[in-house]
């Protein structure tokens, strides 16, 4: 099966799981609270296990190191910035952290942004599996980022924290709660790669990754569809057009920038890796930010709504340009 087949099949397999989701709300076969123990073990086991072995096969590189210090900034800057915006639109404190989270989560990974790497880098330079590694590697940089700062930043606006908790105190307990499970596999796939432990090519045979991508796309997917309610999108019309001008502009220009400090250095990233850092910029909504604000107790069903329109604004918007800019 093609690339292409493989990624047609598993779109749809995502788009039955949310539907699933949302029938099983609908139907009152299970409550949406269902979705919060789903989110769990997804982002703590099955997210945990595709971020050790994928690292674990990613050749360390002296270019990926740029990308330790240029994700973390796609991440805080967009999301720390929207705070007070949502604040002036009188979004309580649970909706705001939806919207930080959102704002510096994007959905970089095979789902979506890794995908296109692949797919358009490859066609148009023939570079398509160094162009997944760096994808594979932003996006587990990204995960990282988001438990060390937004998993504190969730558990402040969720409510889960003392008010003489300090924000170091807050970033160690988000680092050594079981929800952080994922970073810890990742620094695990990264020693492995560093000290050259040979990594057991027999799990290709059963298509290990496979079927874990496909167990993480039905736990957030579902998941996803237990909390959402179609009829909430109009409910957040200015959530939407902020969260749009953030991902589709803003994010996308802050690259950019980052990008010209680090030509400016004597060891630049390399162009391949560069390329994939814009394309991954447009990216849409993460759904792991659906996810935190299910595990953080903060608006869910804000969250799904926001999640879904802004991947559907993303499929009319920024798609288009970036298949014709690389096609």
């Amino acid at each position: 099966m093609s690339p292409t087949a493989q990624f047609t099949v598993f779109c749809v397999f995502n788009a039955v799981c949310l539907a699933a989701g949302y029938g099983a709300r609908r139907r009152k076969l299970l409550g949406e609270h269902t979705a919060r123990p789903i989110h769990f073990v997804t982002v703590s086991f099955v997210w945990g296990a595709v971020a050790l072995l994928s690292l674990w096969r990613l050749p360390p590189e002296r270019a990926n190191l740029w990308l330790i210090a240029i994700e973390p900034l796609l991440v805080a800057i967009p999301a720390f910035a929207v705070i007070p915006i949502a604040r002036r639109m009188g979004c309580d404190n649970k909706q705001t952290g939806v919207i930080a989270t959102a704002a510096g989560l994007g959905n970089l990974g095979f789902t979506l942004g890794a995908y296109l790497c692949y797919t358009l880098l490859g066609d148009s330079e023939g570079q398509g599996d160094a162009a997944l590694a760096y994808a594979v590697a932003q996006v587990n940089l990204m995960a990282m980022a988001g438990v060390l700062m937004m998993y504190p930043l969730a558990r402040h606006f969720g409510g889960e924290h003392t008010g003489d908790r300090s924000i170091t105190r807050l970033i160690v307990t988000s680092f050594f709660d079981l929800r952080a499970l994922m970073v810890h596999c990742a620094i695990v796939g990264v020693v492995l790669a560093y000290m050259n432990v040979p990594y057991p090519v027999v799990l290709d045979d059963y298509y290990t990754i496979d079927v874990l991508f496909y167990l993480g796309g039905f736990g957030g997917y579902f998941g996803i569809g237990l909390r959402l309610r179609l009829s909430d999108a109009r409910r957040y019309l200015r959530e939407h057009t902020l969260l749009a001008v953030v991902k589709f502009a803003g994010i996308p220009l802050l690259s950019l920038g980052i990008l010209a400090v680090v030509n400016l250095t004597p060891v630049p990233l390399a162009a391949l890796g560069q390329r994939v850092v814009i394309v991954e910029a447009f990216m849409p909504m993460a759904i792991q930010s659906v996810m935190i604000a299910n595990l953080f107790h903060l608006d869910g069903r804000m969250a799904s709504t926001l999640w879904l329109v802004n991947t559907v604004l993303f499929v009319l918007l920024p798609l288009p340009v970036l298949v014709f800019w690389l096609g």
